[in-house]
């Protein structure tokens, strides 16, 4: 029975002291330090926000160290992702950042998106609305992509003429009624 004895005590011994000296891995190790200002999350608060538009135009990513120009960049680019959708009052404010006690940083971006603008008017100069293509209308969403479509839609469809032609836009912003007057300029 003493040898059995034995054996259980040098493996109680032995187990003791593998979980004693476990690798940082294992679920009793300590938890590790995060790094000084080591970006942890980026949040976008705001109502209606298309969040995978928005994200795809950060350049600060959770992992990387915290760097106020990039922020900046980015804090700018979610606008005018927003504005090139047609929140042409959208406003975001700086990156609020938040540390955490074991040093890591969370960076949230709020966003006020406004109201979505719509285009009032739509006039053509310098050219017969019968010899062009016009590819947007009063009450369509103010969206730089459509508005640059519809300028080269108007400059495709144009007869060919002796002089070299140019179509070129001019937008006029009504803040308080949300809306964009375009006017679509052939030379």
């Amino acid at each position: 029975m003493r040898p059995v004895l034995a054996l259980v005590v040098v493996a109680a011994i032995a187990a003791y002291a593998i979980v004693r000296h476990a690798p940082e891995g294992s679920a009793e190790a300590e938890p590790t330090p995060l790094r000084a200002q080591e970006i942890q999350s980026i949040s976008l608060d705001g109502r209606g926000l298309p969040m995978a538009v928005l994200r795809d135009v950060l350049t600060t990513h959770a992992g990387e160290l915290l760097d106020a120009q990039r922020l900046e960049h980015d804090r700018t680019a979610i606008q005018a992702a927003l504005e090139a959708r047609g929140y042409l009052a959208a406003r975001v404010q700086p990156a609020t950042v938040t540390f955490a006690p074991t040093g890591g940083a969370y960076v949230m971006f709020s966003i006020d998106q406004g109201a979505p603008f719509h285009l009032r008017n739509v006039t053509l100069t310098g050219a017969s609305e019968r010899d062009v293509v016009l590819t947007i209308a009063s009450g369509d969403l103010a969206v730089s992509e459509r508005i640059e479509r519809a300028r080269q839609a108007v400059a495709d469809s144009l007869p060919l003429r002796a002089t070299k032609t140019t179509v070129t836009v001019k937008l006029h912003t009504d803040v308080a009624a949300s809306a964009v007057d375009v006017e679509l300029v052939v030379r």
